[in-house]
């Protein structure tokens, strides 16, 4: 094809300015009987172009292509929406300076501008439903008039239902289910729900998609783009700084993205992959068999509604039930970097049980590793109120503008901030500071990246919950006992620091230097490196032979209190053969140890081994039960009140209040060693001044039982969280352990008073002394044996 016919089949579009081939477009849609075509970045071609015939610009297609009635319907509907949006703006504004007497008695203006969006369509409704979801941003009248854009849209016939599943099957209705309701269960902007039942007896809910739905957005999507490009001709400026193209190109991807219901069913299994392990946290099962782009067949769930749940549980078990959504959305925001980003009331179902059911996944959006460090950083910053910390890792994810003002920017970001930290959730919320953060950095000259803007909805989405479960949350305290879990489990994930060592270790061991995060690659030639690290490693183990030999990392750990305390009832002789024995002993049972699902458990239940072989070899020389059993003990709140220093120290670094030091110390506890799913961990309510919870499944408990020594393991690890609790400024009181044959271990910390403070680095040092000793010692033993 010459150069020149190849020009002639070109347009421009007017919003992001791109040249595209009609061949080569992203999609199209015919409008009063012309051919609409969308640009690869997402932007829709604003003009009309007759099917088969070309020209070199926009403007040219407009002169010979496009008449007047052609353009008419867009043009119509952009005055329609135009006329709308002012009429309602100014509508509102009036209504908030009723007082609240007379607001009562007019709802039918919050009730007009409800129908309204209804009469506007699909795109509107869904703006409906976000704006329900912001009673910080839309007087109560109006957001609870807009509750029913989230069920309650008016339902489409069904003949229509009929139709789709035929199309979608190639069978009618009856050849394809056993039963199928008529009566929808629910509507909204984009499909309807129906019960049915499959020819297997599988009970089932089935999203059928409305006809005609993706025409009506991209008509829509035209239309929106026609408003930007006009805002970028009038204030070009204002455009950019609030990043507008990329943020309609943004809604514009995942808007299309929710119209394909089979992409919906593999983000449904990709969910209920990343929580396989969170029993109290369902996405409904996919049917395949009977998905497509316009059908999606799921399980059928129940459970109560947001407003159900206010009536049905208490309000301790209304917080629980948000602490947890609170640490499902960390675990998508920073551990899974894919998050819901449509988590709106009407998305979401609650078991009596304490159950969380999570539908519609249409709506999703992802982080890169990055996006991902870069938001836990901010949120640790933000939960130690830490404004300037924060500040730059926020900053570091913006483009930054020629003539951008830092300063004035971060005067505006502290205001905010300083606003947040001293209000509740009801009064200043996350995402009402978050949008606040957002729109004043265009100002300043700072621009969000688009991904980060979806990512702003969702929290904008996600945070009505907490709204309505608990109207006074201070949301920067109750974040802080999450947030330290993500970071413990996000710093010592194994192929993370891997990857970390990867980039740093080689300059720093030769050179002395740490990269800068410019010199540090993502990514690299994974054969290459993994062969350079192998050979690495299998090298280092070699030198680490010797010490591995001999029970390795238990023996460090215990041997130097062992020695210790058992110096002060022994001879260095008799000392000397009790280690031996317990340490050959300890060698016998390891094989046999079972494997646990976290480092923390297999170390806890490899320490439990070396009691029992202790308690054997005291044993053997003649010593009392209780006297082994005391002198164990000894030893093990020796090596515990080093651990306890540790989490003791993490919380001290987020707040100094005791009570909820407490809490942030016994949450790390719990995250490790004795982390979840290898110990099983219940929260309880036991009211002001206690911090409770209950351990329901321990596996260094199973270990002594099956070597009957329960009552040993009651003794000896049990009564260790006595001491630590005076050690942590509490008092622990206890019914019972799984150890003694109770059915858990509950655990209630009263709190008394703050320990005496010590030395910041008193944790660090005192693990660095306790492997120090460890490693001294064996190499003490290695010279006495080569000598």
């Amino acid at each position: 094809m010459d150069t020149e016919k190849r020009e002639q089949m070109k347009v421009k579009d007017p919003v992001c300015g791109m040249e595209i081939e009609l061949a080569q477009a992203a999609g199209q849609i015919e409008v009063a009987g012309q051919t609409h075509y969308f640009c690869s970045s997402g932007c829709q071609q604003a003009f009309s172009t007759a099917p088969g015939r070309y020209s070199g610009s926009a403007k040219e297609d407009i002169r010979e292509t496009a008449s007047l009635r052609n353009l008419a319907p867009l043009v119509f509907r952009l005055i329609r929406i135009i006329r709308v949006a002012w009429r309602e703006f100014w509508t509102l504004r009036r209504f908030i300076r009723l007082p609240p007497e007379e607001r009562a008695a007019r709802q039918n203006i919050p009730q007009r501008f409800v129908e309204a969006l209804l009469d506007l369509g699909p795109t509107f409704i869904k703006l409906g439903q976000i704006l329900s979801t912001r009673p910080d941003l839309l007087p109560r009248e109006y957001t609870v008039a807009l509750g029913i854009l989230h069920e309650r849209v008016p339902p489409f016939a069904y003949v229509d239902v009929e139709t789709t599943l035929q199309q979608a099957f190639g069978k009618d209705l009856q050849q394809v289910f056993h039963s199928f309701a008529a009566e929808p269960v629910a509507a909204a902007s984009l499909a309807q729900v129906h019960f049915a039942v499959l020819p297997d007896g599988a009970e089932v809910a089935v999203k059928v998609q409305r006809p005609q739905i993706r025409q009506i957005i991209n008509q829509d999507m035209i239309v929106l783009s026609w408003i930007i490009g006009l805002l970028r001709w009038s204030v070009p400026r204002r455009v950019k700084r609030l990043n507008l193209v990329e943020g309609l190109n943004e809604f514009r991807r995942y808007t299309l993205h929710e119209l394909d219901f089979s992409l919906e069913a593999a983000t449904l299994e990709r969910f209920r992959a990343n929580f396989h392990n969170w029993e109290d946290v369902v996405f409904p099962t996919v049917f395949w068999d009977y998905t497509s782009p316009k059908v999606l067949t799921m399980l059928r769930v129940s459970g109560l509604r947001l407003s159900e749940v206010m009536e049905a549980l208490s309000p301790e078990k209304q917080k629980r039930l948000n602490r947890r959504i609170m640490e499902l959305e960390m675990k998508m925001f920073i551990a899974d970097g894919f998050f819901h980003a449509d988590l709106h009331p009407g998305n979401i179902f609650f078991g009596q049980d304490g159950k969380i059911v999570i539908l519609d996944v249409g709506m999703v959006g992802a982080l890169t590793d990055s996006q991902r460090d870069r938001f836990m950083l901010y949120m640790l910053a933000v939960s130690q109120q830490q404004t300037r910390r924060a500040f730059h890792h926020l900053v570091k994810q913006t483009q930054v503008l020629p003539g951008s003002d830092e300063e004035g920017f971060y005067r505006k970001f502290k205001e905010l901030a300083d606003a947040f930290y001293a209000a509740t959730l009801s009064q200043v919320s996350l995402a009402q500071v978050y949008l606040g953060i957002i729109l004043h950095g265009s100002r300043f000259g700072f621009i969000f990246p688009s991904d980060l803007l979806l990512h702003a909805k969702a929290i904008t989405t996600a945070e009505a919950l907490a709204f309505t479960l608990v109207p006074d949350l201070n949301f920067a305290e109750a974040i802080k006992p999450i947030i330290a879990r993500e970071l413990c489990q996000r710093a010592l994930d194994g192929r993370r620091l891997q990857r970390r060592a990867e980039q740093i270790l080689p300059e720093l061991i030769l050179i002395g230097e740490i990269p800068s995060v410019e010199a540090q690659d993502n990514y690299g030639d994974d054969i290459s490196t993994h062969f350079l690290w192998s050979t690495a490693a299998k090298a280092l183990s070699t030198r680490l032979n010797e010490f591995e030999q001999g029970a390795g990392l238990m023996k460090a750990v215990a041997n130097p209190y062992a020695w210790q305390v058992l110096t002060d009832h022994y001879p260095d002789a008799q000392v000397k053969e009790i280690l031996g024995r317990t340490w050959m002993r300890y060698l016998d049972l390891e094989p046999s140890i079972p494997h646990q699902k976290t480092l923390g458990a297999r170390f806890t239940v490899h320490a439990a081994a070396a009691i029992i072989a202790l308690y054997e070899g005291l044993m053997a020389i003649g010593q009392t039960k209780d006297g082994a059993t005391d002198l164990i003990y000894q030893i093990a709140w020796e090596v515990y009140t080093v651990m306890g220093d540790l989490p003791w120290f993490v919380s001290g670094t987020f707040t100094q209040d005791g009570l909820k030091r407490l809490k942030l110390a016994t949450d790390a506890f719990r995250s490790f060693p004795f982390g979840s799913p290898a110990y099983l961990w219940q929260d309880v309510d036991a009211g002001e001044g206690v911090v409770a919870f209950d351990c329901l499944r321990c596996p260094v408990a199973e270990y002594f039982a099956s070597h009957n020594l329960s009552e040993l393991c009651v003794k000896t690890f049990c009564n260790l969280d006595f001491p630590l609790a005076e050690q942590w400024g509490a008092k622990l009181e206890r019914t019972g352990t799984l150890a003694s044959g109770a059915p858990r271990c509950d655990f209630r910390w009263r709190y008394r008073q703050a320990p005496e403070p010590a030395d910041s680095l008193i944790a660090l040092d005192g693990i660095a002394v306790l492997l120090r000793k460890g490693v001294k010692t064996m190499i003490d033993e290695k010279e006495t044996t080569r000598t």
